[in-house]
């Protein structure tokens, strides 16, 4: 669920792992999960995940350690370091199953936003997760601009044409996050997003596969057999046999909407 704002006027990469903004000396380098302490991440997950994320879009703090210090099979994480301090991260998911990658995460300390950290970020961690796993697919979530405004989590707007410069495009698709664990709430409001060449589609079954796992793994194995609102994400997948199309980000206004 990639909705954590802080993009634009991107500055030069410097050496490989670190870049610098075009206005700001004091350059940034990027350390993988694995490579960092347990504070480290701590302070990632309290300074710069949280003001980023709604409650119900985060995992817990225990959980993003397991997986992304350890890490477990198929987490990516990698963090923004700057001056000893994280100010940015990408996490990432890839599925096995599906061949699916699923870009969890992608945030900037709120006071850093809008100076081309997070594109920096992924024009690092995207070719390497390519190199590692070779996806059928790159997806993220990020919020519908028709359905939250401009606030403490981020510009949906900004993000959304940040995603469109930078070669990602639209599945439209009527789309929800699933309850992430027990006592948290489905995320409604939300876009799929595929990084990908213009004329690429999404292979159905591969979709299908990802989605049913993401889905069972979240909210067990009757939400995916007899959820209406899964359900109907499932009928609208399977009729584009051929592969679901990508639109352009400018077109997020005419995706149908979960109910």
């Amino acid at each position: 669920m990639a909705k954590g704002g802080g993009w634009g006027n991107d500055g030069p990469m410097t050496a490989e792992g670190s870049w610098r903004s075009a206005t700001d000396a004091d350059e940034v380098a990027f350390v993988d999960c694995v490579d960092v302490d347990a504070a480290t991440l701590e302070r990632f997950y309290r300074d710069v995940m949280e003001p980023s994320f709604r409650p119900d879009e985060l995992t817990g703090f225990d959980l993003m350690r397991t997986a992304y210090q350890t890490p477990l099979p198929g987490a990516q994480g990698t963090l923004a370091m700057r001056s000893g301090e994280p100010v940015a991260g990408a996490l990432g998911e890839f599925d096995s199953v599906s061949g699916i990658m699923l870009l969890a995460y992608l945030a900037v300390r709120a006071d850093l936003r809008g100076q081309g950290i997070g594109s920096a970020l992924l024009a690092h961690v995207l070719p390497r997760w390519r190199a590692a796993n070779d996806p059928v697919a790159i997806l993220a979530e990020v919020e519908d601009p028709r359905s939250y405004a401009p606030g403490p989590y981020g510009d949906p707007v900004a993000r959304l044409r940040m995603y469109g410069r930078t070669g990602w495009r639209l599945l439209p698709l009527p789309y929800f996050q699933p309850a992430l664990r027990p006592g948290l709430a489905r995320v409604h409001g939300m876009l799929l997003i595929c990084f990908a060449a213009e004329d690429a589609v999404v292979p159905v079954d591969d979709l299908l596969a990802f989605t049913d796992g993401y889905m069972r793994s979240c909210e067990g194995e009757e939400a995916v057999l007899n959820d209406p609102d899964y359900l109907a994400f499932r009928d609208r997948v399977k009729q584009t046999p051929a592969g679901v199309p990508l639109w352009p980000t400018s077109r997020a206004h005419e995706v149908p909407a979960a109910t």
